[in-house]
């Protein structure tokens, strides 16, 4: 039998849980009638995508689903593997296996092994019974055959590894890959001015940032389904990115934070830029290539957006109009009333 990977943690919670023959014990190590399905990972395209890189931390679900080939669908969540018998140490039926495990590693090109948590067991009711494992990151809320995230906010790199065969307790597979790959698009943002000399523009004297940047009819991961493999997205929000707030040159600034989003063809953005504390608002920027056509983002792809900032040039021998504005405050009006029989 291969040796089952187990925290610390989750073998002290085994060991306290054996005090009592008479009542079943969830387990998260070692069982006797039962052989442990162990995995490996990889992440496809972590190189091109800045908000997984090699080497970051990944949290992820693991669904396991028996049958030749099964659909995962339907899927009841089953978190917890129930021990029973005069040790506590076996599987009634296949019933009582989990089927949801939640693991943590560090993103990879090159597979390396994981540690599930629950350990995930192969069918006790059959050893030609086969089980199959997918996986989706970040972890969330399993519901039937839908992974709901906590975090709806632009920053989660959705990743989802398709259904593979992990094989029968009789005959495990012994290479059991999870490969994730990128299931939204990644939109990071810099910026630069066409000439740094500001001497002869409005602008002269005075340093130039970017103070916002807003992304259009954003739609945001909220959730996987994992039977299929389809992300189910928010409606369409406008979305603030953050980063290159440093006074800008003629070389670009250091990279926006990325942003996660489904693959658009019409992207547009609105920018605030700081002008010496002033505020300058730029609306409705269409996002284009170099060829001058629009920039369609695609999936599994990271998108880097440039601004090229042109100062205003200064009118020689004219006077620029100033203005101010103020806010009248709100008056009372007539008061109303609903009568209602």
């Amino acid at each position: 039998m291969k040796k089952s990977l187990v925290s610390m943690a989750a073998l002290a919670l085994i060991m306290a849980s054996c005090s009592n023959d008479e009542e079943n014990v969830i387990d998260n190590g070692e069982v006797a009638n039962a052989v442990p399905v162990q995995i490996s990972q990889k992440v496809s395209g972590v190189e091109t995508k800045a908000a997984v890189t090699v080497g970051s931390d990944m949290t992820a679900v693991i669904l396991m689903a028996d049958g030749d080939n099964p659909a995962f669908t339907p899927f009841t969540p089953r978190t917890e593997n129930v021990l029973t018998g005069e040790q506590n140490n076996t599987l009634a039926n296949d019933a009582a296996r989990a089927n949801v495990s939640n693991t943590q590693f560090k993103a990879s090109t090159t597979a390396g092994e994981i540690e599930l948590t629950p350990t995930l067991y192969y069918p006790v009711s059959s050893a030609s019974t086969k089980a199959y494992i997918l996986g989706v990151s970040p972890k969330g809320v399993v519901n039937g055959t839908t992974v709901t995230f906590s975090d709806v906010d632009g920053l989660q790199d959705v990743m989802y590894a398709t259904k593979v065969n992990a094989g029968t307790s009789g005959s495990p597979e012994s290479s059991i890959e999870l490969n994730f790959t990128h299931e939204t698009t990644q939109l990071t943002f810099d910026a630069k001015l066409d000439n740094a000399d500001l001497s002869k523009t409005e602008w002269a004297g005075k340093d130039v940032s970017v103070k916002t940047i807003t992304i259009q009819k954003a739609k945001l991961p909220e959730s996987l389904t994992f039977s299929t493999g389809e992300i189910n997205w928010t409606a369409e929000k406008s979305i603030s990115v953050l980063g290159c707030n440093t006074a800008l040159t003629a070389k670009t600034c250091a990279p926006s934070v990325p942003v996660m989003v489904a693959p658009a063809t019409n992207i547009l953005v609105d920018l605030e830029l700081s002008v010496g504390g002033q505020i300058k608002v730029y609306n409705n920027l269409p996002v284009k290539k170099d060829g001058g056509e629009n920039l369609v983002t695609v999936k599994g792809k990271s998108h880097l957006v440039t601004f090229t900032i042109t100062a205003p040039t200064a009118a020689a021998g004219a006077e620029k109009v100033t203005t101010s504005a103020k806010v009248t405050d709100w008056e009372p009006g007539e008061k109303g009333s609903v009568t209602v029989k």
